[in-house]
Formats: structure tokens, C-alpha cells, sequence
């Protein structure tokens, strides 16, 4: 399942830039994450409670930073993880594209493309892509909010 989402945050490319590439404190803005800890050389351990239609859950996996390119403004993560309890996991491939729309704002546009498996492919692909969409776009909120309050 393939999402893209396309906002505008207030801050400047750098600053939103150097925020994504703050892995734990961009993570921080993911409705439902728990903890983000260093895992190693561009990956981390990550744990998210959520709820997908009548399902609670809570993934354990990892974030690895596959490539980044700061000049370009282009950044390429993996997230696996898993629930065992519930007998499923995600696999996503995500890319971050930050460009600059004035000298305070930038323009982010996020894809993520998602594999559900076990249970969770189960639920149905409207109600796994509403949640998906949903989360993604409160990400997005919660980055700009967090931007907003970091001076430059």
C-alpha cells in the first residue's frame, strides 16, 4: 500500500532537515511512539502502541537509515517491526523530500510504501490505509508544531 503526503511546514529547509535527521526526535512526532534508542551506526529500536480498527497493538522493530543526502534534501528509511501477540508486522520503505518554499516555510513530501503481513493484512486494506493516511498526516502536524517552538 502506497501513501504520499504533501505538506508545508513552518520552519526553514535546514532546520526541517536537521530535524528529520534527528531520528528519536522526529519519531517523537509519530502518534503512538513509546521509545526511539540508537541502535547501532543509522538504526534504531522503536516501539508503537496503535489501533487499527478493533485491534490494539504494539510493533517492536527497527528504523534504519538507508540513504541521505542533505544537498538534495532526500532521505530513504526501512521500517520492520512486529507484534508478536497479535501474529503480524509492517515492513514500510519511506522517502522524505524537504524542499524550500520561502526562507519559513518548507515544503515536505513524504511516500511511504507499506507491506502489512500476518493478522494484520487481515483488516482489510480501507481501514489499514485510513489509519495508515491518518497517521502520517498527524506526523506531519506534530513535526510543524515542533518546528514552530524550536528557534532556528
Amino acid at each position: 500500500m502506497k501513501i504520499e503526503i504533501l505538506s508545508v511546514v513552518p520552519a526553514s529547509r535546514e532546520a526541517t532537515w536537521a530535524l528529520l535527521m534527528d531520528v528519536p526526535r522526529a519519531a517523537s512526532c509519530i502518534p503512538g511512539i513509546t521509545e526511539v534508542t540508537p541502535d547501532g551506526e543509522a538504526r534504531y529500536q522503536a516501539t508503537l502502541r496503535a489501533r487499527v480498527g478493533p485491534m490494539g497493538m504494539t510493533l517492536s522493530g527497527t528504523i534504519t537509515v538507508l540513504s541521505q543526502d542533505a544537498d538534495a534534501g532526500d532521505a530513504h528509511f526501512l521500517v520492520e517491526a512486529n507484534d508478536r501477540r497479535v501474529g503480524g508486522g509492517v515492513k514500510t520503505n519511506m522517502s522524505m523530500k524537504v524542499t524550500a518554499k520561502s526562507a519559513g516555510e518548507t515544503e515536505l513530501e513524504i511516500v511511504a510504501d507499506t507491506t502489512f503481513m500476518g493478522r494484520l493484512g487481515e483488516l482489510g486494506q480501507p481501514i489499514i490505509r485510513r489509519k495508515a493516511r491518518n497517521t502520517l498526516e498527524e506526523f506531519s502536524k506534530n513535526l510543524s508544531k515542533l518546528l514552530a517552538s524550536t528557534p532556528e
